[in-house]
């Protein structure tokens, strides 16, 4: 029989927060532990008591801050501190950019052992009613006899109580008690997991998850709230390709890029970017940064439906965008025409598969390029490094949702493949959480340099 643990004590007790994580989490030392600590920030003072359960061993809660911190703000939302959609709304949005982008400095420094020749001011929008896309959770809870819509809490285990929401935009955040109330009343209440809500510049959309087929009675009180609501209303039985239009039968989503006059349509399960203000920042922050001209040919990578494809060739000569996903490539095309943007490509290529060795072809259409432009996924774009040093392209603009594979394959531009690391800084996509992405120029020194 193993040594049983010792039970927590539930007594409250005072602790100093010497220092805060990557995540928001204060860091305190107690009994001679560290102790991670909810809510707090650096040298404050607070009034803690341990969470419980298995996993909880080793953090606790903040009952009262007896010492504020001048970064200290005050939450905007009456759900923060269980609800898991965001967790730094008590930290100031100066302290909040500033931690950011210090994190994307330390992993220049320690991950790609690179340093940028300049520090760009974060990149910033409105911080509050900012989420266009969103999945969001659907309980049942008997005990309540309430159908709960929202994020989950976040210790990740329950679906947060939420009557209002500062971060999802307000067609979806106003629209929430309305969604709990109409799936109670819904022979599937019991069948529906979870929405997905996607939002235009002037529409919004719910996608209906439902495990089981939905009665006549059901369909018609999802017509009604569409009438009400003026949300669109999708129906997915199944998996992503199972997503069907219910009403209204005239339902689009799109956003428009005012200053380039671009208008892009899109599906509501389509990859977009969630910050729509920030996105037209970041767009003509690219432009800014690449400044194609009439002569230049660029290469997008991971180009997704087309949102900086289409900008870039308001600018440059010619534009090809390679994204894997077929239908995404469809859209991005039929975009193009919409825009009557003749001298730009679509092509579907898997940038996830192994490529060939440096000095290959290029599994994308040959062309001299004067630069590059990629917004990879999470895992970066390790594999496609040596064919943008072998490639003619003297920029290459990096757009990046985790520092730390931007700072490594930053690293492999810097010091294996000739090229300087002109500037980087912080895109705030997601205020009120530890999320960060941001923004890298690259200029190529020493052409041809391999690994």
């Amino acid at each position: 029989m193993g040594r049983r643990r010792k039970r927590l004590s539930d007594e409250p007790f005072e602790v100093d927060i010497i220092s805060t994580d990557r995540k928001g989490m204060g860091m305190a030392i107690h009994q001679e532990k560290t102790l991670r600590v909810f809510d707090v920030l650096a040298g404050e003072k607070a009034l803690v008591r341990f969470l419980f359960g298995r996993s909880q061993r080793g953090k606790a809660e903040t009952l009262e801050v007896l010492k504020p911190s001048i970064d200290r703000a005050e939450p905007r939302c009456p759900h923060f501190g269980y609800c898991g959609a965001c967790s730094l709304q008590h930290v100031t949005m100066e302290a909040q950019l500033t931690a950011k982008q210090a994190e994307l400095m330390r992993c220049f420094d320690e991950v790609g052992n690179v340093t940028p020749q300049e520090v760009y001011a974060p990149l910033t929008a409105s911080p509050w009613n900012y989420r266009r896309k969103a999945r969001l959770s659907v309980r049942d809870v008997a005990a309540k006899d309430r159908v709960l819509v929202g994020f989950r809490e976040r210790d990740g285990r329950f679906v947060a109580d939420m009557s209002e929401c500062h971060i999802l935009r307000k067609e979806i955040a106003d629209a929430l008690p309305q969604l709990s109330r109409l799936i109670e009343k819904l022979d599937a209440r019991r069948q529906i997991p979870q929405l997905e809500v996607a939002c235009g510049d002037k529409r919004a959309a719910v996608i209906l998850r439902h495990l089981e087929e939905l009665s006549e009675h059901d369909l018609e009180l999802l017509r009604q709230l569409s009438v009400e609501s003026g949300l669109g209303i999708y129906l997915q039985p199944a998996g992503p390709d199972t997503v069907q239009l219910l009403t209204p039968d005239d339902f689009e989503l799109d956003y428009a890029i005012a200053d380039l006059d671009l208008h892009y349509h899109f599906e509501p399960l389509d990859f977009i970017q969630v910050n729509g203000e920030l996105n037209q920042k970041m767009v003509m922050r690219a432009l800014e940064l690449l400044d194609p001209g009439a002569d230049d040919h660029v290469l997008d990578l991971f180009c997704g439906l087309g949102n900086f494809t289409l900008a870039l060739a308001r600018r440059a000569g010619r534009v090809t965008g390679v994204e894997g996903s077929q239908e995404m490539v469809k859209r991005g095309a039929a975009n193009a025409v919409e825009n009557k943007l003749g001298n730009v490509a679509f092509h579907a290529v898997d940038l996830y598969k192994k490529l060939p060795e440096a000095g290959g072809v290029a599994p994308w259409p040959a062309g001299e390029y004067n630069s590059v432009m990629l917004d990879p996924p999470r895992s970066g774009a390790l594999d496609l490094l040596p064919f943008i040093a072998t490639s003619s392209a003297n920029k290459v603009l990096y757009i990046s949702c985790n520092p730390e594979t931007l700072a490594r394959d930053a690293g492999l531009l810097v010091n294996q493949h000739g090229f300087t690391l002109k500037g980087a800084g912080v895109l705030d996509m997601f205020p009120h959480t530890p999320h960060s992405e941001a923004i890298a120029l690259f200029e190529r020194s020493v052409k041809g340099v391999e690994i």
